[in-house]
Parts: structure tokens; sequence; C-alpha cells
């Protein structure tokens, strides 16, 4: 079994992109674990930032929803490769 010091934990930190992601023995750090979970958060949030409804936007995200866009894209222009020239 390997040992996580503090600073090999710090590193491996860097690399993930969630705190579920850690090793078990680097969770005994709380310090590892909040720098792991800042992280990830900071870079989901830049994408929506300015957005009216930027959390809801980034909730249907995670859920898997479409937005407007994607949807009018899907149900418009069916014929685009059907039509006959």
């Amino acid at each position: 079994m390997t040992e996580y010091t503090l600073d090999k934990c710090k590193m491996i930190a860097q690399k993930v992109n969630s705190a579920n992601e850690l090793p078990y023995e680097c969770k005994k750090y709380p310090e590892v674990v909040k720098s792991a979970s800042l992280k990830r958060q900071g870079t989901q949030k830049s994408a929506f930032a300015g957005m009216q409804g930027g959390a809801a936007a980034q909730a249907n995200r995670q859920r898997g929803k479409e937005s407007q866009a994607q949807m009018q894209r899907r149900m418009t222009n069916s014929r685009r490769f059907t039509k006959k020239q």
C-alpha cells in the first residue's frame, strides 16, 4: 500500500476533476479536499458567467437536458439531407 503524504496529495488534487476522485488516504487532509473541490466548481461556473439564468443553465447541463437552441436545431431543418435536387 502506498503512503500518501500531504505534499503528494496536494499534487494529486491539482490533477483530479473532483474531490470524489481523490484516494481515500488523501481525504483525511481537509485542505486537499477543499482545493480539489474549489478548482472544479470555478471552471464550471465560468462557462455561464454573466448569463441571466446561468445557475439554471448549469443545472440543466448536469441533468442532461438540452438548451432551447439545441432543441431548435434538432427539431428544425429536418429535410436537410433528403431534399430533392
